[in-house]
């Protein structure tokens, strides 16, 4: 079993003089970043589709057995909600073509006014669109998600239900894949000055979950990040 553990992101201004060195450019936070940590999750990626460029520049600055999780762009999963959504696809995958090697996964989150009863049909229609060279996590913000067609369906999709650990919603542990992802997330409200201090103390929560993953047998790959 591996554990992949790391960060939603690595160039949060406020790691300035507490992570990152206080005389560092950004340029080389990445860098610095995979000394500390074998694995990201890049956030930016839901606000546009990256150039081959800066993808073949986040492959260049980390070592070749550091790894990445990239989140679906928001024209798929927020604008377009999972429909007619064939050529943002198209173009999201080919983009990341340069690192593939390096992808542990891709990250489908949907948004939380996103039912099931909306959703599920055009969740269905999209996987068969989906690039078959990539793994996939589904992380749901609405608790009619939570029920066994779901998790049969994601069952043959090998996609994992992400566990996602927030104050108004938390996942149940269901292992729909194998591969697991913990998503521990923070108080997204404060500012970003502020990242390089803790504000919430996950510790418990941490610990609940490791338990939970040394009693799970079959998977292979595990991915927590915070």
């Amino acid at each position: 079993m591996n554990f992949y553990i790391g960060c939603s992101g690595w160039s949060y201004g406020g790691w300035r003089g507490t992570f990152y060195p206080k005389d560092m450019e950004s340029k080389d936070y990445l860098s610095y970043y995979s000394k500390f940590f074998n694995f990201v999750e890049v956030d930016s990626t839901y606000y546009n589709i990256p150039s081959r460029f800066a993808v073949i520049a986040w492959k260049n600055k980390t070592p070749f057995d550091f790894k990445f999780t990239l989140k679906f762009p928001k024209i798929i999963t927020h604008e377009k909600k999972l429909e007619d959504v064939s050529k943002p696809l198209s173009i999201f995958f080919n983009a990341l073509e340069p690192l593939i090697d390096k992808i542990l996964l891709l990250l489908i989150q949907l948004p939380p006014y996103l039912s099931v009863k909306k959703g599920f049909e055009s969740l269905q229609t999209m996987t068969r669109n989906l690039d078959t060279r990539f793994r996939y996590a589904l992380e749901v913000r609405h608790s009619s998600w939570f029920e066994d067609k779901i998790y049969d369906f994601l069952k043959d999709q090998n996609m994992s239900m992400v566990w996602s650990v927030r104050d108004e919603l938390t996942t149940p542990t269901v292992v729909t894949a194998d591969q697991i992802y913990t998503r521990f997330i923070g108080d997204r409200s404060i500012n970003e000055k502020n990242f390089g201090r803790v504000v919430k103390d996950r510790t418990t929560e941490m610990i609940e979950y490791a338990r939970n993953f040394k009693n799970i047998q079959n998977a292979k790959l595990m991915y927590a990040m915070c």
